[in-house]
């Protein structure tokens, strides 16, 4: 495919991820991860790791796992829209386009790239070591706060890593107490349930099961390039 006829493509889609697909051709996304893998936890270094992206989207971190020398890279996302956790009080007010071709989207950058990366139809709260095996690195980026059920997600997480999982969820520190574990909910305004402060992110992954639980320093997200900065994030890291 050439430049002209791969910009074309790429132009038909709503992009949740910005990614250089080669030779100028570049997705316009909701967000521009590019040169941010560090600040999410991402380790330089993933050689003979295999390796799993949860709520993979456009498949930006799965690449980035498989550019970083990962033996094998495993995304997993689902298919239908209908399937996430939406509130009931947004279910039906919400176009749901970006979610509608993101399979479509992971494909035309898996073959933009040449990737191997697999990816696979599964719903976190579903992962089983049966079916996908298990996995040295683990990463699961901005899902915990659209998620019901975090704390089960969390489980299932742990549940397929023998490793190190590293989690990335946006936070909420102005609680009075900020040394204890707690969260904010939504479900109304927002398509955010649970957005906790740090010591919940820490808290709930120790809940999981792993054993040395460590939480990064908070940052901005970067929207579209030149545009406005969004949220704070932190990354917690779980070891086996």
């Amino acid at each position: 495919m050439t430049t002209d006829h791969l910009q074309d493509a790429i132009d038909r889609y709503p992009w949740y991820h910005t990614l250089d697909l080669g030779n100028g051709a570049v997705t316009r996304g909701m967000f521009d991860h590019r040169g941010q893998e560090d600040r999410y936890g991402m380790p330089a270094d993933l050689g003979g790791k295999r390796c799993l992206d949860v709520g993979t989207m456009d498949g930006f971190w799965a690449f980035a796992m498989e550019r970083r020398g990962a033996a094998s890279v495993t995304a997993v996302d689902l298919e239908d829209p209908e399937a996430l956790d939406w509130p009931a009080s947004l279910r039906h007010r919400i176009r749901k386009t970006m979610d509608e071709t993101k399979g479509e989207r992971f494909e035309l950058a898996r073959r933009a790239l040449g990737s191997s990366v697999d990816r696979r139809l599964c719903s976190v709260y579903d992962l089983d070591s049966a079916e996908l095996g298990t996995f040295d690195f683990v990463f699961c980026s901005d899902m915990l706060v659209h998620l019901k059920d975090p704390m089960t997600a969390v489980e299932r997480l742990r549940g397929v890593c023998t490793g190190t999982a590293v989690v990335v969820n946006p936070v909420k520190e102005q609680f009075p107490f900020r040394r204890r574990p707690l969260a904010q909910f939504d479900g109304v305004d927002e398509f955010e349930w649970w957005v906790p402060n740090r010591a919940a992110l820490v808290r709930m992954l120790e809940a999981a099961g792993f054993a040395d639980v460590r939480c990064g320093p908070e940052f901005a997200l970067p929207a579209v390039a030149g545009g406005p900065w969004k949220g704070r994030r932190r990354w917690v890291r779980g070891q086996v």
